[in-house]
């Protein structure tokens, strides 16, 4: 994973031999055919020593920052430790997953209600339960044109080669940096306090997992947050509570001029623009890169997409279990089916979202160190051109059990209050001078 490692060499030097010490311990969590552990070590090892050299060069702290790996493993598998009043959550709904069709497989996402509805017009059924039958009528790739067509997310699962003939071309490092010669916001020397972002303002418009991933980061090391959402389409309440802490989460709509002059206004006070929204989505609610830079001129803006600038899918929406099944992961990690001799599997974790996230923390973050505005761009298809490039070969049909090895010690969560009843979560990677980090208020 050098590539990561070396993502911001060209603002700071130093960071990849301070990243690649930062994450201690020894892994063993997951097998397969991909080298995921490397992957989670170099995404937070580079979050981690960016804030640190900011800690050291900008906020004249004396500050260790790192993080065990179980700290790392865990927080990559959040959602599936997070218990809420007791209970385990649903990482998917029902019509999220692989389904059979035609001539192969298909992904779909369905977790919000309005992805959902969008499945169900997009294949002429009334109910969640015909969505099956109508995908076994389809080829994969009449699924994914009709579902896509309509708004809804879906992807036809690739094999690697499959994926390699039509993904965009190499488009250089991991972070694709443009730093602006404009300064950012004047920040304080502090010395007493222990987070070291504090004072750092930060506006997200993020969701689902990477750009939160980032966001929670940031906050939690004491940077001030804002996580904007549209009032018509609220975050899911197991999500909102895995990404969310630390966070102040307020509705705005950006569509009417009230929304969008809000938002100016506190992007003027602002540091850092975390955006995960496709190409020119928010060109047409009036919020262009040089509507952004003559206003805010020394924001720093990190921003997300699922897909690269150019390629096959450039423009849709994509989660990271839709570039896994797309990209030829989902092939990798296949399983034995007793009917079709083998059905798509996944990685043990959702690591394109999370290291993807890690890799926009940490970008904004060596931005600030050097002061200086400026835009980063991160997709999940670039995330996974790193983790496939760990790929050792051909591979047979595997059982899925031997791609998992959750071990997780229950004492690691830390608790906090919420009008759902208590809740367990798993910390923040991130210790300062050896103390894991929580959640402000937790």
């Amino acid at each position: 994973m050098q590539g990561i490692l070396t993502a911001l060499d060209t603002l700071e030097p130093e960071l990849a031999t301070r990243a690649s010490r930062a994450v201690t311990g020894p892994g063993g969590w997951w097998q397969g055919p991909l080298d995921v552990e490397a992957l989670a070590r170099s995404s937070v090892g580079l979050a981690l020593a960016a804030v640190e050299t900011f800690a050291t060069t900008v906020r004249g702290q004396n500050l260790h920052v790192t993080a065990t790996f179980d700290d790392v493993a865990a927080s990559f598998g959040s959602i599936s430790h997070l218990r809420v009043a007791g209970s385990a959550v649903k990482s998917f709904a029902p019509n999220s997953g692989f389904f059979p069709t035609a001539d192969g497989w298909v992904r779909t996402h369905a977790n919000y209600p309005h992805h959902a509805e969008r499945l169900r017009l997009a294949l002429e059924v009334s109910r969640d339960d015909l969505v099956a039958p109508a995908l076994h009528d389809l080829t994969s790739e009449e699924a994914e044109s009709r579902i896509v067509g309509a708004g809804g997310i879906t992807a036809a699962v690739a094999t690697v080669p499959e994926w390699v003939a039509h993904r965009a071309p190499e488009t250089g490092p991991w972070i694709s940096l443009t730093p602006r010669d404009y300064p950012t916001r004047r920040l304080s020397r502090i010395t007493s306090d222990d987070r070291p972002l504090q004072g750092v303002r930060v506006i997200s418009l993020t969701r689902v997992i990477a750009g939160p991933t980032a966001a929670k980061f940031l906050a939690v090391l004491g940077a001030d947050v804002h996580r904007i959402d549209p009032p018509q389409l609220p975050e899911l309440r197991d999500s909102h509570l895995d990404t969310d802490l630390g966070v102040r989460c307020i509705e705005s709509d950006l569509k009417n001029a009230r929304g969008l002059e809000e938002l100016l206004t506190l992007l003027r006070s602002a540091d850092v623009l975390l955006t995960g929204y496709r190409p020119q989505a928010l060109d047409h609610v009036g919020l262009t890169e040089e509507v952004l830079r003559d206003a805010c001129p020394h924001l720093i803006h990190v921003n997300l997409s699922a897909w690269e600038p150019q390629g096959a899918r450039t423009g849709q929406r994509g989660f990271d279990s839709i570039v896994q099944a797309a990209t030829g992961i989902a092939h990798l990690y296949r399983m034995v089916d007793p009917v079709r001799g083998w059905r798509p599997g996944a990685l043990p974790v959702q690591a394109l979202d999370h290291a993807t996230g890690y890799g926009m923390a940490a970008a904004a973050v060596a931005l600030l160190v050097q002061q200086r505005a400026g835009r980063a761009d991160l997709s999940l298809e670039r995330t996974t051109r790193s983790l496939l490039s760990t790929a050792p070969g051909g591979h047979d049909v595997h059982d899925i059990r031997d791609f998992t090895n959750m071990r997780f010690n229950p004492q690691c969560l830390a608790s906090m209050k919420s009008t759902d009843g208590e809740v367990l979560y798993v910390p923040v990677p991130a210790r300062v001078n050896g103390t894991l980090s929580a959640a402000p208020g937790s």
